[in-house]
């Protein structure tokens, strides 16, 4: 009896996986336009697309990470005034042009110009012709990062527009009394955003600034994008795996994931808090925050006991429902490309919202068959990573100056 119903499972598996090899690897949602239509058009990496047939979701994301383009990258750092926000910029011995676009790429949580996603994307950047590529450092966990805030950069987003209680920029409900009122300091990443591409942007005069966000860097991009649509500087934007919706990414996170990205972001946070200058990186009252971060086992503790005392949220909760972005996809105003994947053991295809990404008709989504979370493997013997291909085509396209649309 055993034997037949092992052989049932053996057979059920086989046909599954005939019928995933045969379905259509992408699937695009949209409103239909004549632009989009273009970019389809001009866009054939999309339809390109062979996942590697054997890899699920998880080894997708895990194999990926060692995958380095044959071409080296050299890069040189600029810090942000005081702000403890920096970018690398990479250099082919051509130096900046500001009458050419800027690349802005920003990384997951953990993410630095050295993983190989990034370089990969820097790669096929270079195959597009983009001369300005820069990679972002954000302040969270970011090795080298400022936490001291000196003024006037901390509390940047409260004090954007500080005679208007209304402002839409602020979302004062999901934050403590005590930041509103300045007994402590608060971190909004998207208004970090905004001040780091404002410097650049008066410091280079760049014609435009197109971006792209992966992980926790698309999350912040695409919720600069919905939050500051009236004075966003990005003129095109693309983001791939990035949390719809944290409360159901965080759901559906298995207990293996959930254990080995807390090891990770514990790991990361020692590398940003050297024990010798602890002070120097620190305000003396976040020290026990710290403590308290290197004891969590989940990432709802991490978050509990580090990023939402550093931000200032009044709870994880509120942390997950202001950085999620469904709620802001649908007043996106600029063309974005949104890439997922249906496998993402990290952001769960579940959390989509394709109806609120449908209210925007400058959203195109492309939701692939297989990918893990910023993996995208294709060929049978992973040859390559696919997104940055069709991320690169799409961007592009908004490149050029007399693009009719812009």
């Amino acid at each position: 009896m055993l034997f037949y119903i092992c052989i049932l499972v053996l057979i059920s598996l086989v046909v599954y996986e005939i019928y995933q090899y045969k379905r259509p690897a992408i699937r695009l949602i949209h409103k239909e336009s004549e632009e989009i239509i273009q970019i389809l058009q001009r866009c054939p990496s999309i339809f390109t697309y062979f996942p590697t047939p054997y890899l699920n979701g998880f080894l997708h994301t895990v194999l990926s990470t060692f995958k380095h383009p044959n071409e080296k990258h050299s890069s040189n750092k600029e810090t942000i005034e005081n702000t403890g926000m920096s970018i690398d910029w990479i250099d082919r011995g051509h130096g900046i042009d500001k009458n050419k676009p800027l690349l802005f790429i920003m990384p997951g949580l953990t993410g630095t110009v050295e993983d190989g996603y990034i370089n990969t994307i820097v790669s096929e950047a270079h195959k597009q012709h983009f001369h300005n590529i820069c990679v972002y450092n954000y302040r969270i966990l970011q090795k080298g990062g400022d936490f001291t805030f000196k003024p006037k950069y901390y509390n940047y987003g409260l004090n954007m527009n500080p005679f208007n209680q209304d402002d839409t920029y602020r979302d004062y409900e999901h934050f403590e009394d005590d930041v509103i009122s300045n007994k402590r300091i608060r971190v909004d990443l998207p208004a970090d955003l905004h001040h780091c591409l404002s410097y650049l942007k008066q410091k280079y005069h760049f014609n435009k600034i197109l971006a792209i966000g992966c992980s926790y860097g698309g999350a912040q991009l695409g919720n600069y994008l919905g939050r500051f649509h009236n004075i966003t500087l990005i003129d095109a934007a693309v983001l791939v795996g990035a949390p719809n919706q944290m409360l159901i990414n965080q759901k559906y996170l298995s207990y293996f994931m959930d254990l080995a990205l807390t090891k990770i972001l514990k790991r990361k946070l020692k590398e940003c808090n050297p024990k010798v200058e602890c002070h120097l990186r620190y305000p003396l009252e976040c020290q026990k925050v710290i403590n308290r971060a290197y004891s969590s086992t989940w990432i709802s503790e991490f978050d509990a006991n580090f990023v939402i005392q550093l931000y200032g949220y009044k709870s994880v909760k509120d942390y997950y429902q202001h950085f999620s972005l469904a709620n802001r996809y649908p007043l996106i105003n600029i063309p974005t490309l949104c890439i997922c994947s249906e496998d993402d053991d990290v952001c769960h295809i579940k959390a989509l919202s394709e109806n609120l990404l449908q209210q925007s008709s400058k959203n195109l989504i492309c939701i692939a068959k297989a990918g893990g979370h910023i993996g995208f493997l294709e060929g049978w013997k992973t040859e390559s990573i696919w997104f940055p291909k069709p991320a690169m085509e799409y961007l592009r396209l908004f490149a050029e100056i007399h693009y009719k649309h812009h």
